[in-house]
C-alpha cells in the first residue's frame, strides 16, 4: 500500500513539533503558572474544538436543507436524475480533495494525545511485566523440576543398563557351565551366607550381653528387690543391692554395727585379702545374678523362636515385654516368646 508523500511529511512534522514541545515541557519546572497557563492552554484548545464541532454541524445542516431532494418529485425525467447524480458526485469529490486539518502550532492537543498514548502503554507494559514475572518464576521452577526429574530418569536408566550388563553377563556364564557346577556354586554361597549371619549373630549377641553385664543388670536386680522399675535410676551400686530396699522402695541404710570383737575383724581382714570363692560356680552377688538370669532367659527365646518358653515371672521377662521385645502367651502368663518383628502386632 502507497502512502502519500506529502501524508508522510506531515506526519513528520507533527513528530517534530511534539518532541520539541516536549523537551520546552522538560526544561521548564513546574510552578503554579505554568499549571495556570497549561490549564487556560487546554480550556482554550477545548472551546476552540467545541466550536469547530458546531461549525460543521452547522455546515452539514445547511447542506442538507440545500441538497435535500423529494424522490418523489423528480418523476422519471432523465435529466433529473442525471444532474442529481453530478451533484452528488461533485460534493463527494469535494470532500475528498478537502485536507485533513490538523491542530495549530502550540496546541496542547499533540502533547495530551501524546500523554495519554504514554500511559496506556505504560500501563500495558506494567501488566505486562507482572504478567511475565510471574510466568518467569513458574517457568524457573518446572524447569528445576524438569531438570531433577532428568538426573532421576538417567540415574535409573544407568542402573538399569549396569543391571542388564551384569545379568547378561551372569546368563552368559552360566551358560558356559555345568548345572552341577552351578550347583555346587550355589551351596557355597548359601554356606558363605550362613556363616556371615552366624558372626553377626555371634556379634550381637557379645554386644547384648555386656550391656546386660555394664548397664542392665544392677537395675533388674534392684527391680526384682522391690526397688525402681528398669530406667528410673540408672546406675546402682552392689553396696545398694546387698543392703535390699524398703516396702516403699527406698534403699535401705546400712546398720551401725556397735560390738566389734577380734574373729570378726581377722575375718575381715581374711575376706580383704583373699576374696571369697563362688561354690559350684554361682554368682557372686545379686548384679551376677540378675546378668546370668537375662542371659538364660534370652538364650532359651532365641533357640525357641517363634515358639513360647515356659518362664518363672522375674524382672527379666516384665522387662522384656516392656521393651516390645517379648510377649505372654494371651491365655498363660508363664508362657513368654520373642516378638515377630516382620509382622504387625
Amino acid at each position: 500500500m502507497d502512502i502519500p508523500q506529502e501524508r508522510v511529511n506531515k506526519i513528520q512534522h507533527f513528530a517534530e513539533k511534539r518532541q520539541q514541545a516536549e523537551e520546552r515541557q522538560a526544561q521548564q519546572p513546574l510552578s503554579a503558572a505554568n499549571i495556570k497557563l497549561y490549564n487556560a492552554r487546554l480550556d482554550e484548545t477545548l472551546k476552540e474544538l467545541q466550536e469547530r464541532v458546531k461549525r460543521q454541524e452547522d455546515e452539514l445542516r445547511k447542506l442538507r436543507e440545500i441538497n435535500s431532494i423529494d424522490l418523489s418529485n423528480i418523476g422519471n425525467s432523465t435529466w433529473a436524475r442525471v444532474s442529481q447524480v453530478r451533484r452528488a458526485k461533485k460534493a463527494y469529490d469535494s470532500l475528498l480533495k478537502s485536507d485533513t486539518e490538523f491542530p495549530p502550532v502550540g496546541s496542547p492537543l499533540p502533547s495530551l494525545l501524546a500523554v495519554e498514548e504514554t500511559a496506556r502503554l505504560v500501563r500495558e507494559t506494567k501488566v505486562a511485566a507482572s504478567i511475565t514475572g510471574k510466568n518467569l518464576s513458574s517457568t524457573r521452577q518446572r524447569v528445576k523440576e524438569e531438570e531433577t526429574s532428568l538426573r532421576d530418569a538417567q540415574a535409573i536408566r544407568d542402573g538399569l543398563q549396569r543391571r542388564i550388563q551384569t545379568v547378561a553377563s551372569q546368563n552368559a556364564t552360566r551358560e558356559k557351565k555345568a548345572n552341577s557346577q552351578l550347583a555346587r556354586e550355589l551351596v557355597e554361597q548359601r554356606r558363605h551366607k550362613n556363616s556371615e549371619y552366624d558372626k553377626a549373630t555371634e556379634e550381637t549377641k557379645t554386644k547384648l550381653y555386656d550391656f546386660v553385664d555394664r548397664s542392665l543388670a544392677s537395675m533388674l536386680a534392684a527391680e526384682s528387690l522391690g526397688g525402681p522399675t528398669v530406667g528410673d535410676v540408672p546406675n546402682v551400686s552392689d553396696a545398694t543391692l546387698e543392703l535390699g530396699y524398703t516396702s516403699h522402695g527406698k534403699p535401705k541404710k546400712p546398720r551401725v554395727q556397735t560390738e566389734t570383737n577380734d574373729s570378726d575383724s581377722n575375718q575381715r581382714r581374711i575376706d580383704e585379702i583373699l576374696p571369697r570363692q563362688n561354690e559350684q560356680g554361682r554368682p557372686a552377688n545379686r548384679r551376677e545374678a540378675a546378668a546370668l538370669e537375662m542371659r538364660n532367659l534370652l538364650d532359651a527365646l532365641l533357640e525357641a523362636s517363634p515358639s513360647y518358653v515356659e518362664v518363672r515371672e522375674s524382672a527379666a521377662s516384665r522387662f522384656l515385654v516392656r521393651a516390645k521385645v517379648a510377649q505372654f502367651h494371651p491365655r498363660d502368663a508363664r508362657r513368654l516368646r520373642l516378638i515377630d518383628f516382620g509382622r504387625t502386632l
